[in-house]
């Protein structure tokens, strides 16, 4: 499981590969299928934990949601707010939110739970924070499926 201090090492790289707007997975089935939550959503505040380089936040945004990210990454935390100097990044763990309970209607967690050793303690403070009657929505690759040639997405 990469650490934090492997995501400082490999940020650079990681930045340059996803580009603005990610990969072709994300491009093509992760990002559609947020977008379709976030549209129907009518949120007023979300959290994305594992926020990365911000691209959920800025879509979020462009939703008329207030976004916040967070990230253990200090250079990925840097370039989020390199493009978009308006929003609200944060250096955080998911295992230790710096928010009071019931602060975000929406709470994201995009691929990140895969990075995080103490799953069940970010999951916690995920639904600490979480509004009564708020989302809870997490993308996460599984050992089951998550992909395959004939069949797509699972």
């Amino acid at each position: 499981m990469p650490s934090p201090t492997d995501w400082d090492a490999s940020a650079s790289a990681w930045i340059k590969w996803l580009g603005e707007d990610g990969d072709w997975a994300r491009k093509n089935v992760i990002d559609p299928a947020l977008g379709r939550h976030f549209a129907n959503g009518n949120f007023r505040r979300a959290l994305d934990v594992g926020c990365g380089e911000g691209r959920l936040c800025r879509a979020l945004r462009a939703q008329n949601t207030d976004a916040v990210g967070i990230d253990p990454t200090r250079a990925l935390i840097a370039e989020a707010r390199k493009r978009d100097p308006a929003g609200e990044y944060l250096v955080a763990a998911a295992e230790a939110l710096p928010f009071d309970e019931a602060s975000f209607d929406l709470v994201v967690s995009c691929l990140s739970l895969i990075d995080i050793e103490d799953v069940e303690t970010a999951i916690r403070e995920m639904n600490r924070v979480l509004a009564p009657g708020g989302t809870l929505l997490i993308v996460n690759l599984t050992s089951f499926n998550s992909a395959g040639a004939e069949i797509g997405w699972c």
